[in-house]
């Protein structure tokens, strides 16, 4: 599993009580862990800090509907690079 994967895991289980063995890459936030939209921006505002992200605008916020959509942010906008 990857890196990202496991930490995206480990932030999601402790902070909003979602068991691990529920997440996996295609997990959609709202859907299939329940997350409301103030959860889901509070897991974009830690997600940056735990990965040193800095997006460009707030549509970007706006895409993310799934755990998949986590990791490309990530990847696209880390600045660990």
């Amino acid at each position: 599993m990857d890196d990202k994967l496991k930490k995206l895991k480990k932030i999601i289980s402790e902070k909003f009580g979602v068991p691990e063995a529920e997440i996996n890459q295609d997990s959609e936030l709202a859907h299939d862990l329940n997350l409301s939209n103030l959860e889901i921006n509070d897991l974009i505002t830690q997600v940056c800090d735990e990965f040193d992200l800095i997006l460009p605008s707030d549509n970007e916020v706006d895409k993310v509907k799934s755990i998949s959509d986590l990791t490309t942010l990530i990847e696209a906008y880390s600045q660990e690079l």
